[in-house]
């Protein structure tokens, strides 16, 4: 449990319903990346099994995931309904060495429309002796039948406070501790990247710092300041998603200006327009539209 940074009341919620014997058959565990959502998912697996070993290699485990194509070596779009078929095989056997079977479907807003027929049938059939945790940012991405089988549990930021007082439980240096629990913005997987990581804390401060040398530019310097965001051409998909994750950090660098900012360049409704734009941009990045054209639509919005 060292891991897990918060979240409290939900880990409470599920030792009463495992105590109880009332465990659900599924679970929609919903909210933004980095959040601690399939941290939590694996340590209440590991409850379950009385053990703290790995997961990974347990035969009552399944973990579902958007994989690589094994020929192309590209990121897959979407999780496959041959991918759910294979969850479907798993489940369809008894337990090995437990009282029950736990699958684990990561990112499952990712499930393409196949997928997701195809795990309803397996939704609609519950197993006594089965738990299936889905991993979602947004839920309204699934069905809604999917989601009608699923009790649904939303995960919000935790406070900084709590992680900084974890990083000084892993003897990070104080003020180190205490500047990457403020950037973090609540999310403690962030906090705990970089705590094992700290080039990545690096390049999310000189996103931060691109974000913020975006304003009261000319559309011209904007393009040349981004231009690097469209230079991985070799895996489209991958980086799609990298630039979701860099969308993100401007979101949260334009709360932080909303509230902090006394610029003359951050006028209050042109954040709110930017904020609107960039999720307008996430959601049409998922739907196939070109990245430079949305990144463009967001940098007049600045």
């Amino acid at each position: 449990m060292n891991d897990i940074i918060g979240h409290k009341d939900i880990l409470m919620f599920f030792d009463k319903a495992t105590s109880s014997g009332h465990l659900h058959h599924a679970y929609l565990f919903v909210g933004r990346p980095k959040l601690g959502k399939r941290t939590v998912a694996e340590y209440i697996t590991k409850q379950l099994f009385g053990s703290e070993k790995t997961l990974h290699t347990n035969p009552d485990f399944f973990f579902l995931a958007r994989g690589i194509h094994e020929k192309t070596g590209k990121t897959k779009k979407h999780i496959s309904i041959e991918d759910v078929q294979g969850l479907q095989q798993f489940l369809r056997g008894k337990p090995f060495l437990h009282k029950k079977k736990v699958a684990i479907i990561d990112d499952a807003h990712l499930l393409s429309m196949g997928a997701m027929n195809a795990l309803l049938k397996t939704l609609e059939e519950p197993r006594g002796e089965a738990t299936v945790f889905l991993i979602a940012e947004n839920e309204s991405t699934l069905l809604e039948t999917i989601r009608s089988r699923c009790q649904i549990l939303y995960f919000y930021p935790v406070g900084i406070q709590h992680i900084e007082t974890a990083f000084l439980h892993k003897h990070i240096d104080p003020s180190l501790a205490s500047a990457m629990a403020s950037v973090s913005g609540g999310y403690p997987g962030k906090a705990l990247v970089w705590a094992e990581d700290p080039e990545q804390y690096e390049w999310y401060q000189k996103e931060i710092l691109r974000c913020q040398s975006l304003f009261g530019k000319s559309l011209y310097q904007q393009l040349a300041i981004v231009e690097d965001l469209f230079a991985k051409k070799d895996d489209h998909i991958g980086a799609r998603s990298e630039l979701l994750i860099i969308l993100d950090i401007w979101l949260g660098c334009l709360r932080d200006s909303y509230t902090q900012s006394t610029s003359a360049s951050l006028q209050k409704c042109d954040i709110v327009d930017a904020y609107r734009a960039i999720h307008r941009a996430k959601k049409e990045l998922l739907a196939n539209v070109h990245p430079r054209l949305l990144i463009e639509h967001v940098l007049l919005t600045f």
